[in-house]
């Protein structure tokens, strides 16, 4: 029973100190504005449709150099694809290069996209894997986005290779392909 009161005593003590120190912050008074000339919006999140990882992809970037007129973001993203029972998924890493000023800029980037399909080994009749597939993905495009939070847009050719899979190297297996992405930035 000793015991018991010196923990309850303790706890009280413990949370009455949480309080006196909450009541010091006035969490009524206005903010300051934030400058978006000196702390301009570095991270985006955003929905891709096409692009990197095919028919869609989650992602997020984060701009890691910030220049006038030249910024570097680097991005992941995740695609899952229903394939019946099974989700395969694709991963996306990219480095994006950024030019002119704001808010209208032409982007430039290479990246990786690795997939994980669910196949059916050649020549064995229903005997099923998974493969991990990789494609180097570049990308050329027009990109809309302020140095304050708010909305974001970019469309872009997104070109890719593809590594091996199950068939063996596709020589000259190279396609065009395009995106467009909306989110925001914040």
């Amino acid at each position: 029973m000793h015991f018991l009161k010196h923990t309850i005593l303790f706890v009280l003590v413990v949370l009455s100190g949480f309080s006196a120190n909450a009541q010091e912050e006035d969490y009524t008074a206005p903010r300051p504005a934030r400058d978006y000339e000196v702390n301009p919006s570095k991270n985006l999140a955003y929905i891709e449709l096409g692009g990197n990882a095919g028919f869609f992809s989650l992602n997020y970037e984060r701009i890691y150099f910030y220049k006038e007129k030249l910024k570097m973001s680097v991005r992941g993203g995740f695609a899952p694809n229903f394939n019946g029972i099974y989700i395969e998924q694709a991963y996306v890493l990219e480095n994006n290069f950024i030019l002119f000023k704001n808010p209208h800029h032409l982007e430039f980037g290479v990246g990786v996209t690795m997939q994980r399909r669910y196949n059916e080994r050649p020549n064995q009749t229903d005997v099923y894997f998974w493969e991990n597939i990789l494609f180097s993905v570049w990308r050329c495009g027009y990109r809309y986005q302020k140095k304050d939070d708010g909305f974001f847009l970019r469309a872009g050719i997104t070109p890719a290779v593809m590594s091996n899979d199950a068939l063996g190297f596709h020589p000259g297996y190279f396609t065009f392909w395009g995106g467009v992405s909306v989110g925001i930035s914040f």
